[in-house]
């Protein structure tokens, strides 16, 4: 089955249809899988835990070239991506990172992609539809972050969750390696939450090593 892949860019919709057949790897991304046991690998020791399921209606923010969301699609089908991003640079490389993983699993990918442009100040996503936004080591990036998370309840169906991933720091100074942005303390980011309005409802541990961990909260926002 093919997939139906759809841009919204500047509230614009346009239809693509990708017929890309290299098999190179795209560019400007350091750990594109050689095969799908890497793909596999990936998802069993840590995307697993984002709870995915078949049909569900899912937001990325941050998403960069949907790589993350595409590879859960390869173990989970029919779902309904919308991929947001603020950099259109990295959502033009979604064409060609989806070609590439079609290409190395010998098949198309079931499910629906949607691209998303947003702002620092908007994640241009429609409202209420969401069975799960997912966060995957974006929160810490975010500098001016209240009116993100608070748009956010607006986004989520009435059973809809949250789901934060992020290298929680061990001691204070902890600064992540790739952006240098200072790791979050779990005390601290747990207040934060609560402030905006989620409560917890169950944290993952991802991988021990770099205390990679899953949260999963729910809206206590009126």
């Amino acid at each position: 089955m093919n997939i139906k892949s759809k841009v919204l860019l500047l509230n614009i919709c346009v239809a693509l249809i990708f017929s890309c057949k290299s098999v190179n790897k795209p560019y400007n991304y350091k750990r594109f899988p050689d095969n799908y046991s890497e793909i596999q690998r990936d998802y069993e020791s840590y995307y697993y835990l984002n709870a995915c399921h078949r049909g569900e209606t899912i937001a990325s923010i941050g998403a960069g070239n949907g790589i993350k969301e595409i590879q859960i699609s390869c173990f989970i089908e029919g779902i309904t991506w919308y991929l947001q991003e603020i950099d259109s640079s990295r959502l033009y490389q979604f064409e060609e990172v989806l070609t590439y993983h079609e290409n190395l699993i010998g098949s198309s990918i079931n499910a629906d992609f949607n691209l998303v442009l947003g702002t620092e100040n908007s994640t241009g996503l429609p409202h209420g539809i969401f069975d799960r936004v997912l966060m995957l080591n974006v929160f810490h990036e975010i500098e001016s972050r209240e009116g993100i998370m608070r748009e956010i309840h607006q986004l989520l169906n009435e059973d809809g969750v949250l789901i934060i991933m992020e290298r929680i720091g061990k001691t204070v100074g902890e600064v992540h390696g790739d952006c240098n942005y200072p790791k979050l303390m779990e005390p601290n980011f747990l207040q934060e939450m609560n402030d905006y309005g989620y409560t917890l409802k169950r944290k993952k541990l991802g991988e021990e090593i770099s205390n990679l961990m899953f949260y999963t909260f729910e809206s206590i926002a009126s």
